[in-house]
């Protein structure tokens, strides 16, 4: 798809290439346009991508392509958006982390920086929020402390009231226009809950990226999928409220002693939380059948567990169900002293 492609709309006597296809084509124009209008954005700049995932690997096989005979490196935070950090594994990456969990899970942007400059990665991945902890960072200070050979992508799917996703978009494109290397991924998933339809876009800081990005994906977007997109672009996200619920619960929840909420310094109320229990749960978690993405798959302990939090009544299930399960003071004691020098929590369980 090229910038051509979405100029005109499908014309009334369509033989190049069908009417369904260039509807088709014409719908991702369609997407582009409405994206830059509502994000200041030139819709040149703006690539329609099937989900974050989508545009993540759009960035990850740009960088490719770039870097052929070499193994390229990327750099991210611990724990991380666990999708992204397969996907460059899948296809070779080395994966070069910088953990947070000393840090309190706080994301430190100097810290970051020192680390682009010492190991020179290929490719540094951000969420932001990130993914599962909620940490925020200045990413414009990332930015100006990167050599602008390192390619640099912002995914911004995750909604929450602290942080406005959108106007961050904006405020990345217009402060770095024509700067290289420098992409921002979002999406409709989770703040409008079209997830299944897998809607998302790149946006380009540099046009000449731009331009490439677009030759080099060919794919596009369902129709089906864009009309539902058009539908919500410029409305509140509706997860807001759910998101406001979930932590509510888990706040009043967490008085119990039985588990606690992992605070960053910097934090939003996202899509994810992480919190860390006193005690194994997994018994009671699995009798109720509950669902969770432990700490392992973080490369954490399993005293932390990742929750979605959309779903108010699922996470009213979890702090029941954690809530009410007796502690034993051998197994608070282990999980204490399995992650160090974080959040101390075995003393005042015991209180």
């Amino acid at each position: 798809m090229s910038a051509n492609d979405f100029k005109y709309g499908p014309p009334h006597v369509e033989l190049r290439t069908g009417v369904p296809y260039a509807n088709l084509i014409a719908n991702q124009g369609r997407l582009s346009q409405a994206l830059g209008k509502s994000l200041c954005i030139d819709p040149n700049d703006v690539i329609p991508m099937a989900g974050t995932m989508g545009a993540i690997e759009a960035v990850r096989n740009h960088v490719l392509k770039n870097t052929r005979g070499r193994e390229p490196k990327m750099l991210t935070v611990s724990p991380g958006y666990w999708r992204a950090r397969e996907s460059f594994e899948g296809m070779g990456f080395r994966v070069s982390d910088v953990s947070i969990e000393a840090n309190g899970f706080t994301i430190r942007e100097t810290e970051i920086i020192s680390r682009i400059r010492a190991e020179e990665p290929e490719l540094v991945y951000l969420s932001l929020p990130n993914n599962p902890t909620g940490a925020v960072f200045n990413p414009e200070d990332i930015v100006k402390g990167a050599p602008e050979k390192t390619t640099l992508l912002f995914d911004v799917t995750l909604p929450s009231r602290e942080l406005d996703s959108r106007a961050l978009s904006t405020r990345l494109y217009s402060a770095f226009r024509e700067r290289k290397n420098v992409f921002v991924a979002g999406s409709t998933s989770k703040s409008h809950n079209t997830a299944e339809l897998r809607v998302g876009w790149l946006i380009c800081a540099n046009s000449d990226d731009s331009r490439a990005l677009r030759h080099e994906n060919r794919n596009v977007v369902a129709s089906v999928a864009i009309q539902r997109a058009l539908d919500q672009i410029g409305k509140a996200p509706a997860a807001l409220e759910m998101i406001d619920m979930s932590f509510t619960l888990l706040k009043e929840g967490e008085k119990q002693g039985k588990f606690a909420i992992i605070r960053p310094q910097k934090m939003a109320q996202s899509v994810y939380v992480l919190v860390r229990v006193r005690t194994d749960v997994k018994p009671i978690l699995a009798e109720k059948g509950i669902s969770v993405m432990w700490g392992s798959e973080y490369g954490l302990s399993d005293a932390y567990i990742r929750l979605e939090t959309l779903e108010p009544s699922h996470i009213g299930a979890f702090v029941e169900a954690v809530n009410s399960y007796p502690s034993t003071s051998h197994l608070v004691n282990r999980i204490d002293t399995d992650i160090s020098g974080v959040h101390h929590l075995a003393k005042s369980a015991q209180k």
